[in-house]
């Protein structure tokens, strides 16, 4: 606890030294909250509340009992809308959790005089604008750019939160804190709830005094067959009358200390079921320095388990992910060598190698190879390790792994050095196997080539050509084998697709064209203008009237005279100039 209350004194001095040093040093919000971050006093709150192993219904309860509002806490619980950047907790809320049995006297004002002095850290002050820091770009990172598994921890999820409130299983370490429930069956029927007390002992009424510290549930088992079948007969291992059962019913909160390079170092409390994952969590996660292959757990100055994140994050495997005790310190060392593989891998990433893991242990970690990869190589740009730089010019070079070597889909075992950038291609673009369809038919588009494929076959295929396809000349581009394009024609019998003549056998990448008539006639149209309501163009069609035309017109005007109208028509002749000849019709 003293180790805690220093943390949050260091961390306030530094705020007090940075608002001393002048208006321009002088911390924005969000810094301050940084530097408070751990740990933040709702977080505190919230954490003190989740581990007591009372249900939100019993702390409003109790809070009632005690007479304070029943929702003065529903913030503060599992799940509730306060958060670090919300207001400081009040005087009221420290209280309550003192009355409640969570916190002790000694902690609530701790806790009243850090979030005292977080006020004042964050009272606003005037700085000038020159001051004011600039907000930079937030723009997302490319997945190949991205730390393979650090998002995990900087995400909200309740992945790697403890069970709060039991069952537990029978390797779990009992200590002060714990709340035991022990039920009786048969000859008798009674059930007692116990206490661990502080000095590791429990007391079972008639039974007495039993030191269950650093016992597990197992062994507790064990000890209760011998201590109550001292009062009552009828419990013994075999032809019992009466039976028991033992079970944790409350979780006892260790204080758990995360260093090194993680996201927010300090002093944690962690549930008694907790595991080096959940301190992990709770501290943030590694730093973008920091190590995922390497965290430690050590306990009384010992290393006791050494757990490789990418073993969880890979293959699901949390053997190694021990249970902590009180005063365990979970140790996050800097990473070891980082290797990015970027292309068509299924999980482009930077990655942490373990000494000896290879080039096959990197594309596993990447999920493998992605279906559009091209296999016939893998190009590897590398630093030059220092002992090798012998030649001025040389620090970077490019390695090249052949199709021969990854025949069968088999990656070498080729050693892979810091820094090394592994490049995976992608497969040529191009699409084979087809011909093209287009034009003045009735499915235009691409089709499957198959050898001895004709072209009244595929134009069978598209549907046939529309009625008013032109059949005089169908067009035949074909894609010759140095890349140029050679020009054939082809004349159709009908519109089914049926070719006069001798019928062309098609070859891959063919296009075929399709002409309409339509395409080939200059449009034709008539106009309108003077007194009619929407004078303008109109479409030209065979049998038009000037009586058509005016309907199309929306109608005559008031103002127009109805006496005659007046048509300009091209002449049949153009000769001498005359480009119109006028004609007078009446109206009726």
């Amino acid at each position: 606890m003293k180790s805690y209350f220093a943390h949050i004194a260091a961390s306030f001095l530094l705020l007090a030294t940075l608002a001393g040093a002048g208006g321009a040093q002088m911390p924005t919000t969000q810094q301050a909250q940084q530097l408070l971050q751990n740990p933040d006093l709702v977080n505190q709150l919230r954490q003190r509340l989740t581990t007591s192993g009372l249900t939100p219904d019993q702390v409003r309860a109790r809070l009632v009992a005690d007479g304070y509002p029943e929702n003065l806490l529903d913030a503060y619980l599992p799940g509730g809308t306060a958060s670090a950047r919300d207001s400081i907790p009040a005087d009221d809320v420290l209280n309550a959790m003192r009355s409640l049995g969570v916190s002790d006297s000694t902690d609530i004002e701790g806790l009243r005089g850090s979030a005292r002095a977080y006020q004042r850290a964050l009272r606003p002050r005037a700085r000038p604008a020159a001051a004011r820091p600039l907000v930079g770009d937030t723009a997302r990172t490319p997945a190949g750019e991205r730390i393979f598994g650090l998002n995990v921890f900087r995400s909200t999820t309740s992945e790697f939160e403890p069970n709060l409130s039991g069952p537990v299983d029978a390797n779990y370490r009992l200590g002060p804190g714990d709340q035991l429930v022990l039920i009786l069956t048969g000859d008798v029927e009674l059930t007692r709830t116990l206490d661990v007390t502080r000095e590791g002992f429990i007391l079972i009424p008639q039974v007495g005094q039993i030191s269950v510290a650093n016992l597990t549930l197992a062994e507790l088992e064990n000890v209760l067959y011998t201590r109550l079948g001292r009062v009552y007969s009828g419990v013994r291992r075999e032809g019992a009358t009466t039976h028991f059962s033992v079970s944790v019913s409350k979780l006892r909160s260790n204080q758990i200390f995360v260093n090194g390079e993680v996201e927010h170092p300090g002093s944690y409390r962690i549930s008694s079921s907790g595991t080096a994952l959940t301190a992990l969590y709770a501290a943030g996660g590694p730093s973008d320095i920091g190590s995922l292959r390497k965290v430690s757990v050590r306990r009384g100055g010992a290393v006791v388990a050494t757990f490789d994140v990418y073993d969880y994050l890979l293959r699901g495997d949390s053997k190694n992910d021990i249970r902590l005790e009180n005063g365990d310190i979970v140790f996050v060392p800097i990473h070891g060598a980082r290797v990015r593989i970027e292309g068509e891998v299924n999980r482009p990433a930077i990655y942490e190698l373990k000494e000896g893991e290879t080039l096959s242990d990197l594309i596993s970690a990447a999920g493998g190879f992605s279906a559009s990869a091209g296999l016939q190589r893998l190009r590897i740009e590398r630093i030059t390790p220092p002992a090798q730089r012998s030649t001025a010019g040389r620090d970077r070079v490019y390695l090249e792994i052949t199709a021969d070597q990854l025949a069968g889909g088999n990656v070498p075992s080729l050693r892979i050095e810091a820094g090394d950038v592994v490049h995976v291609e992608a497969i040529d673009a191009r699409v084979r196997n087809r011909i093209m369809v287009l034009g003045n038919v009735w499915l235009p588009g691409t089709q499957g080539f198959t050898p001895g494929l004709t072209l009244s076959q595929a134009l069978r295929r598209a549907g046939g050509a529309k009625p008013d396809a032109y059949l005089g000349q169908v067009l035949l581009t074909r894609l010759e084998n140095d890349s140029t394009r050679s020009q054939m024609r082809a004349t159709l019998r009908d519109t089914t697709g049926a070719v006069l003549g001798a019928d062309p056998v098609l070859r891959d990448e063919d296009e075929i064209t399709v002409f309409s008539r339509t395409e080939f006639r200059s449009p034709r149209y008539v106009a309108i203008s003077g007194a009619v309501r929407k004078p303008g163009q109109y479409a030209y069609t065979e049998g038009i009237t000037m009586r058509d035309l005016v309907l199309l017109a929306g109608g005559l005007q008031e103002s127009a005279s109805l006496t005659d109208a007046e048509i300009a028509r091209l002449p049949a002749d153009r000769a001498g100039g005359v480009t119109a000849r006028t004609i007078r019709v009446p109206l009726d």
